[in-house]
């Protein structure tokens, strides 16, 4: 009789999107191996006083406050030399807890949506201090410094362009997959049975951490006579949910306003088109629901790197200056244009989530023959 194994998805309460794939992970692996164990664990400390909790407020604050200058740090990390440098200094201040947690836990393998637990993983087994299989799971169509090791065993990555970038770091070509993005299985199962659009449906979201300037976007696109109704997701930000609750009397059109919610793929199924800032999981979602995206707010780094890339696609729209109206208002109109975006986001829904387990199975049948 085989031993039930345990798996644990390490992530990092930075955004959203790094934990909804990781949940999509779990799903899927306990589909697919329902007497095995698995988890999703936020690495990052709830201790105040930690470094990562430190790093976590500051790099909360500065996209929200200071974001040219998170743009210029971004930027500067992505040089290999002072990205090793960084590297290197969260590597050990995570180590401890790492040895600590593979110490306590046992696991069978790691999985990473997130750079920060893995490049202290990578560390350990650099050291020889582990021997744990390791692998990565990149959640934006960029690729980061901090997401380079030499020691994890496999790489899920988005795209193809992706996996050449990250094999010019001297990363083997042959333990780089590309995936796609991992997303829930509620996706899925909506596109088997898909509502109609409700035309002139506009959903406006600004992934988990509701960021996005949403109440500012709202007022602009309420004086569209194309516009029929909105939806609106703010996510985990309750300010912003009460902020949207008492304008929405006083709005021209009807407003659908949720929190927090697991209707987002019953919502972007009934949407025309989607106004958001590009996270890479929300946008990965609307690709995968054919929903035509305006993309609004790129944070620096990685999300500007994203809208560029689902633009250069043809199934986004980048706002870069203060032509949001116009554009959605634009759109709405031109039912062959939405129809052309909608098919830009392709025809190849693969289940991302099934392809990485399917190479993590893979690998520890690797690791099991090798030792």
């Amino acid at each position: 009789m085989q031993k039930k194994r345990k798996f644990f998805i390490m992530t990092a309460s930075i955004g959203e999107g790094h934990s909804q794939a990781a949940r999509a992970i779990a799903e899927t692996i306990k589909q697919v191996h329902p007497d095995d164990a698995v988890r999703v664990l936020d690495f990052l400390s709830r201790d105040v006083l930690s470094i990562d909790h430190v790093l976590k407020e500051s790099y909360l604050k500065m996209i929200r406050i200071f974001p040219e200058m998170y743009d210029s740090l971004y930027s500067n990390s992505q040089n290999r030399h002072l990205g090793a440098t960084f590297q290197s200094l969260l590597s050990w201040s995570f180590r401890k807890r790492m040895k600590r947690l593979i110490t306590v836990l046992k696991p069978d393998a790691l999985l990473f949506t997130h750079p920060f637990p893995a490049c202290a993983a990578n560390l350990l087994k650099k050291e020889g201090d582990i021997n744990t299989p390791l692998l990565g799971v990149i959640t934006d169509f960029d690729i980061h410094q901090l997401w380079v090791y030499k020691h994890l065993d496999a790489y899920c990555v988005p795209s193809e362009d992706l996996a050449r970038k990250l094999e010019s770091h001297n990363v083997p070509r042959n333990i780089i997959h590309t995936t796609g993005i991992p997303v829930r299985k509620s996706f899925y199962e909506e596109l088997k049975n898909p509502r109609p659009k409700e035309k002139g449906t506009v959903l406006i979201m600004g992934g988990g951490l509701g960021l996005g300037n949403i109440t500012d976007t709202l007022l602009r696109l309420d004086k569209i006579d194309s516009v029929s109704q909105f939806i609106i997701a703010t996510g985990q930000n309750i300010n912003l949910y009460e902020e949207v609750a008492s304008i929405r009397p006083s709005l021209r059109h009807p407003v659908d306003l949720h929190s927090y919610t697991n209707k987002v793929a019953e919502m972007m199924s009934k949407s025309e088109l989607i106004v958001t800032k590009p996270g890479a999981l929300t946008c990965t979602e609307a690709l995968t629901m054919n929903l035509p995206m305006v993309l609004v707010n790129a944070l620096p780094g990685q999300e500007r790197a994203n809208a560029q890339h689902l633009e250069e696609q043809g199934c986004a729209v980048w706002i870069r200056k203060n032509e949001l109206a116009d554009t959605v208002d634009g759109l709405l109109k031109n039912e062959n244009k939405l129809k052309q975006m909608a098919q830009a986001c392709g025809n190849d829904k693969k289940d991302s989530a099934l392809e990485i387990v399917q190479i993590l199975d893979h690998m520890l049948e690797s690791n099991t023959n090798t030792n």
